[in-house]
């Protein structure tokens, strides 16, 4: 075999070799790139779940409150033994709006019950939280001593909704027509 041809194989040798590698690297290249955009997506996928299923790290689902015990056909009631140092939240369905407010004893010995929404921030759907010994707005995150709470709006602002009860033969009674009246604020 003459030398040019030697030269020519042994040249074509190379450049297979060298189209190979390069295949080789795309391969590669492209293997780091789909794993890459996986890793991207469950991370886009845990984050969004994470954010959507517990906003403001507090969950506000109605599942997670009590239905409102009906005593009468005008009347709602939780008895007093059911109320301790943390809020409980309860629902009542107005005309098919699930209007929440909680209730708590406070360090004073007295149970103090509000709308889980604010004359200001309700839009937001957003309610209390507990903080030691204060409501706090999950939305402007003010907050309202316990002892305080179950009192008109006097101020203006931001403030746990006023929701009237009277004390009853060892039940909180809650007017329906007064939660119904509020119900524009959970809609």
């Amino acid at each position: 075999m003459s030398k040019k041809k030697q030269l020519r194989r042994a040249e074509l040798k190379r450049v297979e070799i060298r189209k190979r590698e390069l295949l080789n690297r795309k391969k590669r290249l492209q293997k780091l790139m789909l794993m890459s955009v996986i890793l991207i997506g469950i991370i886009s996928i845990a984050i969004f779940m994470s954010m959507s299923n517990n906003p403001n790290g507090y969950d506000k689902s109605p599942e997670l409150a009590k239905s409102s015990d009906v005593i009468s056909e005008t009347e709602v009631g939780i008895s007093l033994s059911d109320i301790g140092d943390n809020p409980e939240f309860y629902s009542y369905d107005a005309d098919g709006v699930v209007v929440r407010y909680f209730v708590i004893k406070g360090s004073d010995g007295d149970v103090h019950v509000a709308f889980d929404a604010c004359d200001v921030c309700y839009r937001e759907k957003k309610g209390y939280r507990q903080k030691g010994a204060d409501m706090e707005c999950i939305n402007c995150g003010l907050t309202y001593p316990i002892n305080s709470i179950g009192t008109e709006n006097t101020a203006g602002g931001c403030w746990p909704s006023y929701l009237p009860i009277r004390i009853d033969n060892g039940q909180v009674i809650i007017e329906n027509s007064d939660l119904a009246q509020k119900k524009w604020m959970f809609n």
